[in-house]
């Protein structure tokens, strides 16, 4: 029960970084990360994001953090950072340790009854930072990450286009991230487009939102060029005085339209240097099969659906495939799966009570959690669309030149700088480098 003493080795394990589950990265990342609800049930065991969410007490109450605290000490006291010399091994472990340092600065309190846990928070992060600065890769090694949306496409194992006689099947446009594709980078101004993502994530990611009309490139630029010349993007608001929003009436793209979202690794260097690296960690896709105003009386998630007209897709990073050489290891996330902790779900964690079973029957398919917040008609349930409007410069097609990955600056890696848990967490590192 929550209170006891820690175990002498924890119950859960996992095969992620080693054959063996005694390795040490193994345990760590079992420490921090699996988790079971009252039933035996295991989760976390190679979630996407395994990090506990904000108001979680994991890691923090006496049983699971004293242990956590026993395996990163043992980590740090044996140098255990040698032990796999494969940078993008030691990146995708310090991605998910990241994440950990982030919630622990981040971690609220749900009510004033709840404990702060200061201490607790802080016995982690001093851990974490080290080990986190001890696994950094050099900038030739994050050089060498792979690619791995391009070695996604060489294995042939996705479709390459959207299919409608088979809409069910998950696909890979191979022309997605080619500079001078059909496929068109909204770029913000001030801010990431995809900014509630990129905040979700504390700029962990960077998200990479890309617009292709059914026409092709010179299409979807004549339609920005339309969207942000449109007399009057901004209206008033009628429920809140001296407030605008963006205008219902704005021109819609046609059916047939694709929108996808790029999720990729930020991760930082020897030198604490953010940069921006090739992974790929998930491809959100929306395709428009039709583009009409949704039944205002719909209810449920299966309706909301049909009646957004849209077709919702998802393919996720699998650190398994990753780490053997398939499929670029990125898989498709299947209709019927599901999450416990989700994007913008609330944030409470529900295996904080021992006694609590997940009743999967109560979350939504990962698939069907999209149309939440992308329900609108065509251009409405865009929410970038504020960056293609005035007073942000028009999208231009820059067709001259464009690097290979012209996206690596745009502003995630600003926005992250500015961060309370990223100044926390390069401070950490500061005196640790002096000492060198």
């Amino acid at each position: 029960m929550l209170g006891s003493a820690p175990p002498a080795s924890h119950p859960l394990t996992v095969l992620i970084y080693d054959s063996d589950s005694s390795h040490i990265w193994n345990r760590l990342y079992a420490a921090l990360f699996v988790r079971q609800d009252a039933n035996g049930e295991t989760v976390g065991a190679d979630s996407l994001d395994p990090a506990p969410v904000t108001f979680s007490r994991h890691l923090l109450e006496k049983r699971s953090h004293q242990y956590a605290v026993r395996v990163l000490d043992e980590f740090l006291r044996t140098h255990a950072e040698t032990l796999v010399p494969y940078p993008l091994r030691r990146a995708m472990l310090a991605r998910d340790l990241w994440a950990v340092f982030d919630w622990s600065v981040e971690r609220r309190s749900m009510n004033r009854d709840d404990a702060t846990y200061g201490a607790e928070k802080k016995e982690l992060q001093i851990r974490l930072a080290e080990i986190l600065r001890r696994l950094a890769l050099t900038a030739q090694e994050i050089d060498s990450l792979p690619d791995n949306y391009a070695e996604a496409i060489a294995s042939g194992r996705f479709p390459k286009d959207y299919d409608q006689f088979h809409p069910e099947r998950a696909f890979l446009p191979p022309d997605l991230l080619d500079p001078h594709g059909p496929w068109v980078l909204i770029q913000g101004t001030d801010k990431p487009p995809a900014e509630q993502h990129v905040s979700f994530y504390s700029g962990r990611s960077r998200f990479l939102v890309f617009l292709r009309l059914p026409a092709g490139r010179k299409a979807t630029f004549d339609y920005l060029r339309q969207v942000w010349e449109y007399p009057e993007p901004w209206v008033k608001r009628s429920d809140v005085a001296e407030q605008t929003e963006l205008n219902p009436a704005l021109p819609s793209f046609p059916a047939g339209t694709q929108v996808a979202l790029v999720r990729q690794m930020t991760v930082f260097d020897d030198h604490c240097y953010l940069q921006a690296a090739a992974t790929t960690e998930s491809v959100q896709i929306r395709v428009y099969r039709s583009v009409t105003p949704v039944n205002p009386r719909s209810t449920g998630a299966t309706a909301v659906i049909d009646g957004s007209g849209q077709q919702f897709y998802e393919i996720r990073l699998d650190r398994g495939l990753l780490f053997a050489g398939l499929q670029g290891g990125l898989r498709e996330v299947t209709r019927g799966e599901k999450e416990l902790f989700r994007f913008n779900a609330p944030p409470i964690d529900e295996l904080d009570d021992p006694k609590a079973a997940i009743d999967w029957s109560r979350i939504p398919p990962i698939l069907e959690q999209c149309a939440s917040c992308h329900n609108g008609p065509g251009i409405q349930s865009l929410n970038s669309r504020a960056a293609l409007l005035k007073p942000n410069a028009m999208q231009h097609d820059a067709d001259n030149g464009l690097p290979a990955r012209w996206w690596e600056q745009e502003g995630t890696l600003s926005w992250k700088k500015n961060r309370d848990d990223w100044s926390m967490l390069s401070g950490y590192w500061k005196p640790a480098q002096a000492r060198q």
